[in-house]
């Protein structure tokens, strides 16, 4: 339960801050503001007035501003490994996030997911699955409404996205079931190495009454394996769910007997039929309906930026994976193309190392035009095993892509990068190659 009687200070006054304060203050507390800009920008103060009422502290965080309050609550932008966090946490002061916040209040069912790829995809086609068989469903966290917003909801299910940063100051969440995806390099500047990040992720199956694990991924594996773990596998036939044909999948099966056919999916991609396994495993925790479950499925027509055809010319067909900001999505994507592809990669790095993906790349691409910080280091890994393009601006590289496909190719926005040096966010980055990309085919 909130206590009241608490100082809180809300680190970060972005999306997630902005709804900490308001559910703060909704329930009588005493918080204050805090982010490492000198002072509010107007945006902020227009989008939520609420900022304009509580003390501000701006710049760098310091510890002796911190240990002032008796709880942090931690935007996950911000690390809370940083100095000044990490001395405040020694002195005694309580560091949790807004999804802490949120498990302290629910009482309903949760099925939580997380994983480095998916992430959205899964929780989009979990919401379908239950909707579908008649549930009302709270779809927050990374993506959908900030979590504290649904505590005041009746829906029957509360379906979250996680993401490493929220787990690492989340300890009260008792997930009915809890999923990681996959785990592959990413965020490896917030992290010692690829075990930290994937410890990270693991923290999800903490209280979890059951717990769904990549069978094919040993790094999402539980440390503790018990009759509440179950697994799903696109190449294992004994897992608890699994597909009926690992080279060319028509169904997606359970041990229990389930079948729920592929065939009318409206997205593509071997990896979408992974991600529709994971998101039929963990709606059958809460429905018993094949029927609903294969409806659900046939419903979800895709996410913006995330694998989707947005043009076609000339035989040549472009495909919009701005969402695609690290290597092992960009090595999915790469896969899941039915020709030879140019890709568009490149962006500001998370010190991700790029050797599978250069290994694709060399196997399937027939060229790569690359943009952004990361470029010359993406290249350096690729070497001379494909053409490499060096281009300035978005526009430079859909007319230089243009320029090389050829008839039956594939262009494909994949960055394998984050998006923060050239866009504000990659949403911002796939609406540029849209854009371009009708100029091409128009």
């Amino acid at each position: 339960m909130l206590d009241t009687k608490l100082r809180y200070l809300i680190l970060g006054a972005g999306v997630t801050g902005q709804s900490v304060l308001r559910y703060l203050l909704a329930n009588g507390c005493d918080c204050s503001v805090a982010d490492q800009v000198p002072a509010l920008p107007a945006s902020a103060l227009e989008k939520e007035p609420l900022l304009a009422d509580v003390p501000f502290i701006g710049g760098e965080f310091t510890a002796s501003h911190l240990c002032q309050f008796d709880c942090l609550v931690v935007s996950p932008g911000i690390s809370v490994r940083s100095a000044a966090i990490a001395s405040a946490a020694r002195a005694g002061v309580e560091v949790i996030g807004d999804v802490e916040l949120f498990a302290r209040e629910t009482q309903r069912p949760v099925l939580a997911v997380t994983g480095s790829n998916g992430k959205s995809t899964v929780v989009s086609l979990i919401d379908c699955m239950l909707r579908a068989a008649g549930k009302s469903v709270s779809l927050v966290g990374n993506l959908g409404k900030p979590c504290l917003e649904a505590v005041s909801t009746n829906d029957d299910v509360v379906v979250i996205e996680l993401s490493s940063f929220q787990l690492e100051t989340l300890s009260s969440l008792r997930p009915l079931a809890a999923t990681v995806l996959n785990i592959s390099a990413d965020h490896l500047d917030r992290y010692d190495d690829l075990a930290d990040y994937a410890t990270a992720k693991r923290r999800i199956y903490r209280n979890a009454e059951h717990s769904l694990f990549n069978h094919d991924d040993s790094l999402t594996h539980p440390d503790h394996d018990d009759s509440g773990s179950h697994a799903f596998s696109m190449l294992n036939q004994s897992a608890d769910w699994f597909v009926d044909d690992p080279e060319d999948p028509s169904a997606l099966l359970s041990a229990t007997g389930s079948r729920i056919s592929v065939s009318g999916m409206q997205i593509s991609g071997r990896h979408n039929v992974a991600n529709a396994l994971v998101a039929a495993a963990m709606s059958s925790f809460v429905i018993n309906d094949d029927i609903a479950i294969e409806r659900g499925l046939n419903s979800f027509a895709g996410l913006p930026h995330r694998m989707r055809l947005v043009g076609s010319a000339q035989g040549v067909k472009w495909y919009n994976d701005s969402k695609g900001t690290n290597a092992g999505a960009t090595i999915s994507a790469i896969q899941g193309m039915d020709g030879p592809v140019v890709l568009i990669a490149g962006g500001r790095g998370k010190n991700a190392d790029y050797e599978e993906l250069a290994n694709t790349i060399a196997s399937s691409c027939r060229a790569v035009m690359l943009i952004g910080e990361e470029a010359s280091r993406i290249a350096s890994v690729v070497g001379d095993r494909v053409p490499l393009h060096y281009c300035d601006s978005m526009s430079q590289a859909v007319a230089c892509a243009a320029g090389i496909a050829r008839r039956g190719d594939r262009v494909l926005l994949s960055p394998a990068c984050a998006s923060f040096d050239m866009f504000q966010n990659f949403e911002a980055r796939g609406k540029a190659f849209e854009e371009e990309v009708q100029k091409q085919c128009a």
